[in-house]
């Protein structure tokens, strides 16, 4: 079964599936609201996507939102939000683990074990410690908008994770522009997952 099956199934048909997607691909999706519709629905998607397919997009999406604009929403204060901050520390230190976890996997110096991410605190401006436990808010804010910068493979891999196991704080990390591209890029993804299918349809 292809992933625009999978979606159809989950919102009521291929017509519905058909209008949804192309809200998301064009850009059109409402996704700062986590009531929408359109971002109850981004989250059903997002669990029935592959994780490369996942990973995939959200790299794209880091790649290509305005750093300006990430930087805004994701430090602290700036613009007068705080979307960290507003998190439990449970919830802020599972944030910090999977950015870091992400990081220690990406060639950064190998495992998390033996302080093979001693140096982290020193590449990245305003982070003072390695234990997710430990960090503020500011400090995930630093280490997030590093990555998405410098390793936007390993900010793609966490934000992909943090998508498939706490949902509910992808919109803290992400921000709602690198969340619609994202939303554009598994739109498009669906789509020509479909063309492709249908083409190898026509040709049996």
């Amino acid at each position: 079964m292809g992933l625009f099956d999978q979606i159809s199934g989950m919102l009521g048909g291929p017509q519905q599936a058909q209008q949804q997607i192309d809200r998301y691909a064009q850009g059109q999706a409402t996704m700062h609201d986590p009531q929408s519709p359109d971002f109850q629905n981004w989250n059903q998607m997002i669990g029935a996507a592959p994780p490369q397919v996942t990973q995939e997009v959200f790299t794209q999406a880091a790649q290509q939102v305005d750093p300006q604009d990430y930087y805004n929403h994701i430090t602290p204060g700036v613009g007068g939000t705080d979307p960290l901050g507003g998190l439990s520390q449970g919830a802020l230190g599972s944030l910090a683990g999977t950015l870091m976890g992400a990081l220690a996997g990406g060639g950064m110096g190998g495992g998390m074990g033996g302080g093979g991410l001693g140096n982290v605190t020193q590449l990245i401006p305003g982070l003072r410690t390695t234990n997710p436990n430990h960090m503020s808010p500011q400090e995930v804010a630093a280490m997030a908008n590093y990555m998405r910068q410098n390793h936007p493979e390993q900010f793609g891999q966490a934000a992909a994770q943090i998508a498939q196991q706490q949902p509910g704080i992808l919109q803290q990390l992400m921000g709602n522009k690198a969340l619609m591209l994202a939303a554009a890029g598994i739109g498009a993804k669906i789509l020509s997952d479909r063309a492709a299918q249908n083409h190898a349809g026509m040709r049996r």
